[in-house]
Order: structure tokens, then sequence, then C-alpha cells
């Protein structure tokens, strides 16, 4: 019985230095991006802000990014952010500088519930997350793009695309087969999000299944929701008629334990039957490619310039 006590008061100890080492690095990181300490600092880059209309009349917030060396007409690219993110949270605002940096006019907006589109006492996308609210995030991506292709100084014939978790998602699902858009980046993205959902969330670790439980605890319909992830999903939008080798470049860690790399790379991979060329894989890096940004970025420039 001394045995078993003291084994289980280790383990409820290492739970909770674990719990508090991840709510620690939490609010480090919102400390950080309240300051906006984490963004790239030049006076070569210039900033701005825009609101970009729904056809729904809901106004989000987006972002537009150049630099010194960004010509007046540029190769223009969109990017989509994490579920749970905004365009320049930690992980994501180094992307946008950097490809500002590089020449290209760089556009980004928050999601609905997200960053700064989100309402004054509105829940969190977490909590917001519904059949109709997927349905509806997804539609947005096509008005986003819109916002970029008719705004001043795009040069209509260079529009990429660059997506990261969710965001890659949506790239993969609602541009995939958008003529104007040149090229397009996933970034550690899903392939079938109600199997993340099901295999890695709701059946997962203790952590990840309260994780689960928190989201959908108030969503009426547990399986519509569901329904509507793989609805909206990689998996129902490729095409098995259409070559995709000269469009889509894919990055992913293979230790990344949000976006499993073997259920969702590798499936995205065979599935678009996209050579090795088309893809960037990292041995560790994680869900944020930590330590493996600069390489990342290296590859992203060659494939757009290629």
């Amino acid at each position: 019985m001394a045995l078993i006590s003291f084994l289980g008061g280790m383990l409820s100890g290492i739970l909770i230095e674990k719990l508090q080492k991840s709510v620690f690095h939490g609010v480090r990181i919102r400390r950080i991006e309240k300051n906006k300490q984490h963004w790239v600092q030049s006076q070569q880059i210039t900033r701005k802000q825009e609101k970009i209309l729904m056809d729904d009349g809901r106004e989000l917030q987006g972002y537009i990014y150049s630099s010194d060396v960004t010509p007046e007409t540029a190769p223009s690219i969109i990017f989509f952010h994490g579920l749970g993110g905004f365009a320049q949270d930690y992980n994501f605002e180094v992307f946008l500088s950097s490809l500002c940096l590089a020449g290209y006019r760089v556009f980004a907006y928050d999601f609905r519930a997200s960053g700064n589109s989100r309402i004054a006492g509105e829940p969190h996308i977490l909590k917001t997350l519904s059949e109709s609210f997927v349905h509806r995030v997804y539609q947005d991506v096509h008005f986003a793009f819109e916002w970029v292709y008719n705004h001043i100084g795009v040069d209509q014939q260079h529009i990429f695309a660059i997506g990261a978790s969710f965001g890659g998602s949506m790239v993969l699902s609602q541009l995939l087969h958008e003529e104007r858009v040149g090229k397009i980046i996933a970034l550690c993205a899903p392939h079938d999000s109600r199997v993340m959902f099901e295999q890695h969330f709701k059946q997962g670790s203790f952590f990840k299944r309260m994780l689960y439980k928190s989201v959908v605890r108030h969503i009426p319909d547990e399986e519509a929701f569901l329904t509507a992830f793989h609805e909206e999903s990689p998996v129902c939008q490729i095409k098995e008629e259409v070559s995709y080798e000269n469009r889509i470049f894919l990055a992913h860690s293979k230790n990344d334990n949000v976006v499993l790399f073997k259920e969702n790379f590798e499936h995205n991979k065979f599935q678009m039957r996209l050579p090795d060329v088309n893809c960037m894989v990292f041995d560790q890096g994680g869900h944020e490619f930590a330590g493996n940004q600069a390489p990342l970025m290296a590859r992203i420039l060659f494939w757009l310039q290629n």
C-alpha cells in the first residue's frame, strides 16, 4: 500500500508539474504577444490594417505586410493561421515578416472569433465551434481571397496561398482548385479533421481528451460538427483526375503531436500523388517547426520562385 501511495503521489506530482509548465508557458506567450515583443522589428517592414467585409456583413481584421523591396505591383501571398491562434501570433508573425522582406506583399486575417476579429463579449473560437460555424469559417476563405485578388498593388498573375495547421486544411480544400492561385503551401495540414479529432483528441491522452471535451461541451450536435469538419477537409476535395505536382507543397514534422505525421501528411501526399521534391519533412520540430523555421522558409521561397 505504501508503494502504491508513493507511486500515486509521484504521478500526481508529475502531472501537476506538467500542467504548471504548460500554464506558465501559455501566460508568457500571451504576454509577449500583447506587448508585440515577438514582432520582427525593422523600419524596412510596413504593416497595415484593413477590415474585410464578408457576405453576411461580418467584418474581419486583415493585415498587409510589405517592405522596402516590395514592388508597387507585387507577387502576393495570402496566409491562413491555425485554429485557436491568430494571424500575428507568436508562431506566425515571423512568417509574414520574412515573406515581405523577400519582396512579396503578404496578406493575412484573423478568423471569426479569433484575434482582433473577435467581437467584445464573443466566445473564443474554440468555444464557438459548431456545424454551421465550421462551414462558415471555410466559406470565408473565398471572400478573403477576393479581398487579396482585387487589392491595389497585387500582381494578379502571381498570387500564392500558405496555410498552417487548420489554415493548411483551409487552403487544401477551399483554394485547391482556384485557378487564380498559382501555388499552395500547406504546413502541418490535416487530411481529415474528423479523424484527427476522433482518433487523436477524443481517444487520445488524458489531457487531449479533456481538451476535446472542453471544445465540444457547448455543441448541440457533436456528430453534425464532426461531419462538417470531414466535409470541409482535403480528403473530400482532392480529385483523382487532377495533377497537383506543379501547385502543391507540403511540410510537416515527424514528431508533430497535434496533427500526426502518418495520418495526415502521408495521406495528403499519397492522395495528391506528390513527388518528394514537393515536400519538406523534418525529424524534429513539432507542430510549430521549432528550430527549423529558417530552413523551412528557405525551402518555401525556393518553391515559390521556381
